[in-house]
């Protein structure tokens, strides 16, 4: 009598492993993706927030305040003339993605860009800000400052587009 063997052969083993490894690569380099756009979307959220609340500061405090953005940072200073761009920063926030301002041109680096809000939450500066251009690609990547607010939004090409 034959004895019959029941089992896998260790070709069929090996490839198994293979495909388990191929797969897990794959879920593994999608979620960082997801992960970094998940990460820059936060940052965008969380530069709206701090802008939103500059401007509530300008508003109770009735004195004008100032943004200064860097590639890698941005702080919030009360505004005065005699100090320009050296004021005392009321925080700063150092940011994990770059930003970079987005003009008609393409883009352009920060290099401590004064953003002024006045006492009423008002600013003439206009400008759109993109934050980590070109990486991943997520919905949400670029911010555009306006007169009296601030939108979230996608770079599409020169633009942010409000979502």
């Amino acid at each position: 009598m034959a004895m019959e063997h029941k089992g896998f052969s260790l070709i069929e083993l090996i490839i198994v492993m293979s495909l388990l490894a191929i797969l897990a690569s794959i879920v593994t380099i999608n979620f960082n993706s997801w992960q970094r756009k998940y990460n820059i979307e936060a940052q965008v959220r969380e530069m709206l927030s701090d802008f939103s609340d500059v401007r509530v500061r300008a508003i109770q405090t009735k004195t004008k305040q100032r943004v200064v953005l860097n590639p890698t940072s941005y702080s919030f200073t009360p505004y005065s003339t005699e100090t320009a761009l050296s004021g005392r920063a009321v925080f700063t926030k150092n940011l994990k993605y770059p930003i970079q301002q987005l003009t008609t041109s393409g883009l352009t680096a920060f290099n401590n860009t004064a953003l002024e809000i006045d006492e009423r939450g008002y600013t003439t500066n206009w400008m759109s800000i993109a934050v980590a251009a070109g990486m991943n690609e997520p919905s949400l990547n670029c911010l555009t400052v306006s007169w009296a607010r601030v939108n979230m939004g996608r770079v599409n090409g020169n633009t942010c587009e409000f979502q």
